[in-house]
């Protein structure tokens, strides 16, 4: 059976307020033992207050690890494909941090995951 998600896809999300235009590319499939599938998505069209950008704001998320039905919770409609931009050094990050049990993969609705990396660039520290 095909996986319901396979790289390039762009979808449509439940975004938050503003960010109507905002889409979730999937990037990459991991199969898990204990998670069973990650879904590795690219976010663009996001307005993320963000103080090492040059302007101080983030428009895209370059790599995010998420649970299969955290995905299904977030996405809502298959709209096309593009081309992938280039994640392998985030995945590639994460996945030592993964291998190693320093992280772990998103749960909750992209929308939610949005708002807790904007919480974590702009964190005092």
């Amino acid at each position: 059976m095909t996986p319901k998600y396979q790289p390039g896809q762009v979808w449509t999300y439940h975004t938050r307020d503003g960010e109507d235009e905002s889409r979730l590319v999937i990037l990459h499939l991991d199969s898990d033992p204990k998670l069973d599938t990650i879904v590795h998505v690219y976010i663009e069209g996001v307005s993320i207050k963000n103080p090492h950008a040059p302007s101080g704001v983030g428009t895209e998320i370059g790599h995010l690890p998420f649970a299969e039905k955290a995905i299904d919770n977030s996405v809502l409609h298959h709209i096309g494909t593009r081309t992938l931009p280039d994640f392998q050094e985030g995945y590639d990050t994460w996945r030592e941090a993964f291998d190693s049990g320093q992280a772990g993969v998103f749960t909750i609705t992209a929308a939610e995951a949005v708002d807790c990396m904007e919480q974590a660039l702009n964190q005092a520290g």
